[in-house]
């Protein structure tokens, strides 16, 4: 008769995958927003120069960093906090995953944004 259990190993690679795929969002809006946010902020400061009829705001080129590094600083921390609350290993990856996930969603809709101004 087969076994419904699986072994550690087969549960390690299923939640680095989970984790791993819900880092996919926030690594398409990485490059773009990161690239806009020190345009923005570099030329803010006046060590580059926009587009023409662009103008630099120190602010929207630290918001946009700021979106950029959310998915990547989601994840070390809903780690740091489930653990610290005694979560079970599953849930905590459960609620690692959900994280990484809505945090590179917005990472998203924040390069469809900085796309359109």
């Amino acid at each position: 008769m087969p076994t419904t259990t699986t072994g550690p190993r087969f549960r390690t690679a299923g939640a680095v995958m989970l984790i791993g795929l819900a880092f996919l969002p926030g690594l398409l809006a990485a490059l773009p927003l990161a690239f806009n946010g020190a345009q923005h902020t570099l030329g803010a400061l006046g060590h580059a120069t926009m587009p023409e009829g662009t103008t630099a705001s120190l602010g929207w080129g630290l918001t946009l960093l700021a979106a950029a590094a959310l998915p990547f600083v989601a994840a070390p921390a809903a780690l740091i906090v489930a653990r610290a609350r005694r979560v079970s290993r599953e849930r905590t990856v459960s609620v690692c995953a959900r994280a990484v996930l809505i945090c590179g969603v917005v990472s998203c809709l924040m390069a469809m944004v900085s796309a359109a101004v």
